[in-house]
């Protein structure tokens, strides 16, 4: 077994390597946007992204997957029982059935809702039905290959991971471009060309994973007892996930019901921009996760909770190092991004950061959860939270309350989250106590952040010139660095630091 010493390094290594893999595919991702919609034109790019609105259904389905994949693939290689193989093909199996599943109905009831529903251009039933299957295809191979990059996931090989994210990224610029030059239906060899990549992503995953792991085979195996155990993990994971889909569906109708359009772009502006910002702290989680579900099958509680830390705290401090620029600047950098700016939109912003950096902070905590198996009371009590945002925002918006009112009740909500969250990992966790948990996170998370506040508010007094915001926002860094340095970090941890910065000069 890796000493706990060379499992840190492999984290520390994994995590910027993700950080590496994000920055490349969102600038990528940029450039392949502004091609594809200069190739196709609006009508064609808005049909397009309508067709493709099917595999975004299934996209909370994937992500339920191959969490539940991947913790049980961690789980097994923690407790080293001999069943890893087992595992890896009772979960192929549930993909293969699932896939079959999805593959039938996109051929009866999703097809026949596009003939009958979608609003079609004249002339263009060709290429919506051309788009259609090669969405289908997609998403078939995207439900196929979940079980391969969830192997490489577990076996933390992140840098593969990396490298096939950033393939495929690549691949779509070479294809926005590809189609600027075609002289036919630019808009079937679109769908034609995003399918093929979907196949091409299948073959890396698959092939690499069947070559380097032992116990990835294309094989089938039908184990009721394993079998019903993953796919109950994977109900109650799919119940938190749609209850949260269904909580931010319904504030945006909300908004829209009580307050116009006018509201919802403004939301959707900050959505946005707290979306990009949470990214970050996905990247680096993503790293920790393995390890996590590992340590509980090695009954490691004290190195669990070492991880469940610095986790949080790295988190933290990551998430406000980079909030505090962009919501000290929130109003210069929406007026150079968007020029026409949606009124409301930077209190949105705002609130949606602070909303997304209590979330991230409660992530590990769910985590431990689930590297426990023990999550169906969890995701109950969640689920419940979550569809009270609606009851309590309706009746607010009915009072009269402003738009910005469904942010509010929103940060209130992950706030409770946390601290259930907190109850089920001190149920599961021996090491971990209410206690401990605030005394090294929470409360110098509380002192930190309310520092970093008030030197926001009291920059935010004075001159609002270019060259005044661009001072401020680096002194506000190097203030945020010093007070995480010594109020969120143990004097261990300092010494820690140090040693690597030492070594690194």
């Amino acid at each position: 077994m890796p000493s706990k010493s060379s499992n840190t390094k492999r984290i520390l290594k994994n995590t910027v390597i993700l950080y590496v893999r994000m920055i490349v595919v969102m600038i990528v991702a940029l450039f392949t946007s502004r091609l594809v919609l200069q190739a196709l034109g609006v009508e064609d790019f808005g049909l397009y992204n309508v067709i493709g609105g099917v595999v975004s259904l299934f996209a909370f389905l994937r992500t339920s997957l191959e969490q539940t994949t991947q913790r049980f693939l961690s789980y097994e290689m923690g407790t080293d029982n001999g069943r890893l193989s087992e595992v890896f093909r009772v979960n192929f199996t549930i993909h293969v059935v699932i896939t079959i599943v999805a593959f039938l109905l996109s051929e009866t009831i999703g097809l026949w809702f596009v003939d009958n529903y979608i609003n079609v251009p004249s002339g263009r039933e060709l290429a919506t039905h051309c788009v259609y299957q090669s969405v289908v295809l997609s998403l078939c191979m995207t439900i196929l290959t979940v079980p391969f990059s969830a192997a490489i996931t577990a076996h933390e090989k992140m840098s593969y991971y990396a490298i096939v994210n950033i393939i495929d990224a690549l691949l779509k610029l070479i294809i926005a471009y590809a189609i600027l030059y075609d002289k036919n239906d630019r808009l079937i060899l679109y769908g034609i060309l995003m399918g093929i990549i979907s196949v091409f992503n299948f073959a890396l995953y698959s092939i690499y994973s069947k070559i380097k792991y032992d116990e990835v085979e294309f094989k089938l195996l039908f184990d009721r007892t394993l079998m019903k155990e993953v796919l109950g993990f994977t109900s109650w994971t799919l119940l938190g996930q749609a209850a949260t889909l269904g909580t931010n569906q319904g504030n945006n109708v909300f908004v829209n019901i009580f307050h116009g359009v006018t509201s919802n772009a403004a939301m959707g502006v900050g959505n946005q921009i707290g979306s990009a910002i949470l990214g970050l702290s996905g990247n680096f989680q993503k790293a920790f996760n393995p390890q996590i579900t590992k340590s509980y099958a090695e009954k490691d509680f004290d190195y669990m909770c070492f991880l469940l830390f610095v986790m949080s705290k790295v988190t933290f401090g990551l998430m406000l190092l980079c909030s505090l620029p962009v919501i000290f600047n929130i109003d210069i950098i929406l007026e150079i991004w968007l020029v026409i700016v949606p009124p409301g939109a930077s209190t949105f912003a705002v609130l949606f950061i602070v909303q997304g950096i209590i979330n991230a902070l409660s992530t590990p905590l769910n985590f431990c959860i689930n590297a426990s198996g023990d999550i169906k009371r969890n995701q109950i009590i969640l689920s419940v939270f979550y569809l009270s945002d609606l009851v309590i925002l309706y009746f607010l918006f009915k009072t009269g309350f402003p738009p910005e009112t469904a942010m509010w009740v929103k940060i209130y909500v992950v706030i409770s989250i946390l601290f259930v969250r907190l109850h089920y990992a001190i149920v599961n966790i021996p090491s971990l106590s209410m206690t401990n948990y605030c005394i090294k996170v929470l409360f110098p998370l509380i002192v930190t952040s309310t520092l970093c506040f008030i030197l926001v508010v009291f920059l935010g007094f004075y001159s609002d010139s270019i060259k005044y915001r661009i001072v401020s926002s680096v002194f506000l860094i190097v203030s945020a660095s010093i007070f995480l340095y010594f109020i969120m970090l143990t004097r261990d941890e300092r010494k820690a630091v140090m040693k690597v910065l030492c070594k690194k000069k």
